[in-house]
């Protein structure tokens, strides 16, 4: 495992989506892109659910952070969720960040978000009681009112095939690069069948 020169790894713990939910954001983001000019759009192959946000652990904390969501999977059973629907952080009057929402199966993510919390606050990780469950579409530079935008945003509370079905959660790595940054599976934490 690659570590920065600090010794410590830049980590989130998420529920990865497979590639083919990835695909179907694509063209609502084409349609967005062309209402909103100032942005920048998350690429295919970088969406993910963040359950939670870590910032730098120290590479010897890995470890216990990767047991510890293991901890959570094991306590959890396979479910589906469901994405759809446009929404914006912290307003849609005066958006930093457009995602799409969570349709069906939001309590269980919500749950799963603060049983991870309860299991690695013993670790030294603060407990954040902010989660909004959400796929980053893109985060905004200028601002934008997106309120004219209600009747193109509302096309998109159904997302035809935006099912996941999940069963593990994943401690990712991520490291930052100007082209975007790079995520890398550190711990994949099953469900039990």
């Amino acid at each position: 495992m690659s570590t920065s020169h600090s010794n410590s790894v830049r980590c989130f713990v998420a529920i990865e989506i497979p590639k083919p939910v990835q695909a179907l954001l694509k063209p609502v983001q084409t349609h967005l892109q062309s209402e909103i000019r100032k942005a920048s759009w998350t690429k295919v192959g970088n969406f993910h659910l963040t359950l939670k946000f870590l910032g730098d652990v120290q590479a010897e904390t890995v470890g216990a952070v990767g047991e510890a969501v293991q901890n959570v999977a094991e306590t959890q059973k396979p479910f589906s969720m469901v994405f759809g629907g446009i929404g914006a952080f912290p307003t849609s009057n005066r958006p930093r960040v457009i995602w799409v929402a969570v349709k069906h199966g939001a309590e269980i993510v919500t749950h799963l978000a603060k049983s991870v919390n309860r299991e690695l606050k013993p670790l030294g990780f603060a407990i954040d009681n902010r989660f909004h469950p959400h796929l980053t579409l893109g985060r905004l530079r200028a601002p934008t009112n997106l309120q004219p935008l209600k009747s193109v945003l509302r096309k998109y509370d159904i997302i035809e095939g935006a099912t996941v079905n999940v069963n593990e959660i994943t401690v990712m790595q991520s490291q930052l690069h100007p082209n975007g940054a790079i995520y890398t599976p550190l711990n994949v934490c099953h469900f039990p069948a």
